[in-house]
């Protein structure tokens, strides 16, 4: 077993350089060191390239695409990895410094974990902690809850690199929730896990998502939820979830937002 395996931090970016190079400080500074930084800068028209060029360092690898959305620019970091690893960082989003090291010594020690993501703490645009997210952290329990909601920050995720050669990579077609139908098909192979402790700051933003941004979201995780059960991998039953799901999409968006508020208050996660 090799004791010091290399991880491919993807980075994919889109008109975010004032928080970049906060991100990529992020990653410099993990205590695990062995890594790879590929940044995927998906057709931005800000100073993104000046401020990756900025860091005078050989383990940070660039690459620029016309835009075609966040699924398109993992998938072309996945494409360009070289690790046995792949851990992905939004570009707005910050890692604590043990964050790396800590998943990657229990993904050694349990090889059968194809997914690990992490809590988190929740924080401004300005940087400032606002809040914590905790989830499940055993198999048993993310495979049961994983229809009803996605329990996994994108910028918490790491996995194997083997795992894309047999689920496939994200799915280009979804605008939105991209990542929970990924997370969704590699659960249908693997077994998954979280840490319990915060090792990723999710960057959350006062104007929120737009009412229409929101509806796409939704609809797209619907659809992932639904593909799940049509391939088998939870029973018909749960169509019950996808009905909760429906009906929630379809419900008015300022209703929408007392619901999350209430639940974000009873530390429900669940829509």
């Amino acid at each position: 077993m090799n004791t010091n395996p290399l991880i491919s931090v993807i980075i994919p970016t889109y008109n975010k350089a004032q928080y970049l190079g906060e991100a990529i400080k992020s990653v410099l500074n993990q205590t695990y060191k062995n890594i790879e930084i590929i940044i995927i800068d998906d057709g931005s028209t800000d100073k993104t390239r000046e401020v990756v060029k900025s860091f005078d360092d050989e383990g940070i690898i660039y690459f620029s695409q016309e835009n075609k959305g966040p699924a398109s620019a993992r998938n072309t970091g996945i494409k360009k990895a070289k690790g046995k690893y792949i851990a992905f960082l939004d570009s707005d989003d910050l890692w604590l410094k043990e964050k790396l090291k800590r998943q990657i010594d229990f993904m050694e020690k349990n090889s059968e974990i194809g997914l690990m993501g992490t809590a988190c703490y929740e924080i401004t645009d300005k940087g400032r902690i606002i809040g914590k997210k905790i989830f499940p952290v055993k198999n048993e329990i993310l495979q049961k809850d994983l229809i009803k909601y996605n329990p996994f920050i994108q910028s918490s995720v790491m996995t194997k690199r083997e795992v894309f050669d047999k689920v496939g990579l994200y799915d280009e077609n979804f605008r939105e929730s991209e990542d929970y139908d990924l997370w969704l098909r590699i659960a249908s192979q693997y077994k998954i896990a979280n840490l319990s402790e915060p090792l990723v700051m999710k960057r959350y933003y006062r104007r929120g998502l737009s009412p229409a941004k929101d509806k796409e979201q939704l609809y797209f995780a619907l659809e992932a939820k639904k593909a799940a059960v049509h391939r088998g991998q939870y029973s018909k039953w749960c169509y019950f979830y996808l009905l909760k799901s429906w009906i929630f999409m379809k419900i008015p968006f300022s209703l929408r937002r007392i619901i999350r508020i209430f639940l974000l208050k009873k530390k429900f996660y669940k829509i």
